[in-house]
């Protein structure tokens, strides 16, 4: 947020902006989308790493597969019984999900201030 210049609050009163949700939609907003970017696809990449967490807590595998995620799969077919075919359709699947997911992310912050 300090990196916003000041005097595109000033132009932006001058233009019209009346209120503190208008200077946040067309002005805060936009100023960071590269920040916001970059955070949204950090979020994204590390919300499929968090098998590790619960491998190190509960061990692998959990009992009955309970806390069993994607990543946790893939591993488990690519490292642990081999079926290389198939550990590959599970990363292409993980790889079409988290391109899907960047150009949503990427969509939501090109309307923002228009």
């Amino acid at each position: 947020l300090q990196t916003v210049d000041r005097s595109l609050y000033e132009a932006a009163a001058v233009d019209g902006i009346k209120n503190r949700w208008q200077e946040l939609y067309f002005v805060t907003l936009p100023s960071m989308k590269g920040q916001l970017m970059f955070g949204a696809i950090l979020n994204i990449t590390g919300s499929f790493g968090i098998g590790g967490i619960i491998t190190q807590i509960f061990g692998f595998p959990t009992t009955d597969y309970a806390l069993h995620t994607i990543m946790h799969h893939l591993d488990d077919y690519g490292g642990v019984r081999f079926e290389m075919g198939y550990a590959c359709a599970i990363a292409t699947l993980l790889f079409i999900i988290s391109f899907v997911a960047n150009k949503v992310i990427q969509f939501i912050l090109g309307r923002i201030g228009k």
